[in-house]
């Protein structure tokens, strides 16, 4: 007879309905979940059972990060990605997944990594040589010759049948989704002729449909980094399953909203990840630092430039949801030590304007429909895996309470 570990807590979050439940009973057995019982009901508790009760505390299903980059290295600085060994960047990856992990990150998704570099991660991972959040992995992103991430080394195609080839070789390798490049972005300096700013698009219409088209036959689902203006029409007409960052950067640099696309998106189903707090640390400092009159002029510039930045990301967010577009959750964080910075994307995520119950859910039930594991993780009911987290406090009243946690289990293992 396998041994049981049964759960008490003042309330649970089952990552689906829209209030706490209270007074719940979790009964986790093999790895799954078992029994779920709520105010009323105890379960027949055996004399081996592990019987852990908690105070004023939450169950969450295990957090979710639905864009990372775990093994890009020490630095967020794309000079040094490009200059560090793929060993050192195995190595970041290994660190990056620990911390995240024992932050309640239980699932994260690779959304982008030099060479075979995740790949040797996520096989770690499963023969449970490092301790690690389940790994699903994008490994190199496909982009155009010169285009975003090009140092990622053989991913670059141009063309419908390079698009082709490239899919079909990313497959082979073993890839679990397909990360496509559809504009430039913040790597653009590194290629030998500048490459194409986030500004500019990348991939045209035709070449994503063909991408998503082959890579929805191998039973890929696929995501785009879309920052230009056009590249989230492309994107969303392509339909592509999960859009990125969705900046609606126009030539001049100003920040827009596209209407029609995002009405494509709500038709389609396709989800909207925004990946807020890419560039939050620093506005977080400067805004700190700006209440104590301590910022020189140039710092004030940058400071407005991320208020700017912000702000459109903000409202672009609330018009998301108000066309009714599926929200998921990702910190798109490079670097050693970056690794729990989802949480910081939730709380800019409530900020924006969301509740913290669909806040909740983007992290959970909302990130597993979209990569379509719904029948693993996200929420909490029997038959799925244990992947849990228990936090002090009430996180559907206060989001912050997601970063006091008290208890973090993965496939029925405790980690923390």
């Amino acid at each position: 007879m396998l041994s049981r570990t049964v759960i008490k807590a003042r309330r649970l979050i089952d990552g689906v309905g829209e209030e706490s439940i209270e007074d719940p009973i979790l009964v986790v057995e093999g790895g799954l979940i078992r029994e779920v019982h709520t105010r009323g009901e105890e379960p027949q508790i055996r004399s081996d059972d592990e019987v852990i009760l908690l105070g004023d505390c939450t169950i969450l299903p295990g957090l979710i990060d639905s864009h990372i980059h775990m093994t890009l290295g020490t630095s967020e600085n794309y000079y040094e990605v490009v200059r560090e060994s793929d060993g050192i960047h195995l190595a970041a990856g290994i660190t990056n997944c620990r911390s995240a992990l024992r932050s309640g990150i239980t699932s994260i998704v690779d959304a982008g990594s030099r060479n075979l570099v995740a790949h040797d991660l996520r096989e770690a991972e499963k023969r449970g040589i490092i301790e690690a959040p389940n790994l699903i992995i994008a490994g190199r992103p496909l982009t155009i010759t010169g285009g975003h991430f090009w140092f990622c080394n053989d991913n670059e195609a141009d063309g419908i049948e390079q698009v082709l080839r490239r899919v079909r070789q990313f497959v082979k390798e073993g890839i679990d989704i397909l990360k496509l490049m559809a504009s430039g972005g913040g790597s653009a300096t590194q290629g030998s002729m500048g490459g194409p700013t986030a500004a500019m698009v990348a991939f045209s219409k035709e070449e994503l449909e063909t991408a998503v088209k082959e890579a929805h036959k191998f039973g890929r689902i696929t995501t785009a980094h879309c920052e230009a203006y056009e590249s989230v029409y492309n994107a969303a007409s392509a339909g592509v399953d999960v859009l990125a960052h969705c900046g609606f950067i126009r030539p001049d640099g100003e920040r827009s909203f596209d209407d029609e696309a995002v009405k494509l998106m709500a038709e389609k189903k396709l989800f909207y990840n925004p990946t807020l707090q890419t560039g939050s640390a620093r506005y977080d400092e400067l805004k700190t630092r700006n209440k104590m009159g301590s910022l020189s002029p140039k710092e004030k510039e940058a400071l407005e430039v991320l208020e700017y930045k912000f702000n459109r990301k903000y409202e672009n967010l609330r018009k998301m949801l108000a066309y009714g577009v599926e929200i998921v959750a990702g910190s798109d964080s490079t670097g050693l030590g970056k690794s729990t910075r989802l949480l910081r994307t939730l709380e800019m995520m409530h900020e924006s304007g969301m509740s913290p119950i669909q806040v909740i859910k983007s992290a959970t039930s909302n990130a597993a429909k979209a990569l379509k594991i719904e029948n693993k993780v996200g929420s909490i009911h029997e038959g799925l895996r244990a992947d849990l987290i228990v936090v002090e406090g009430d996180p559907a009243k206060e989001i912050s309470d997601l970063k006091k946690t008290k208890l973090v289990m993965k496939s029925g293992r405790i980690v923390k």
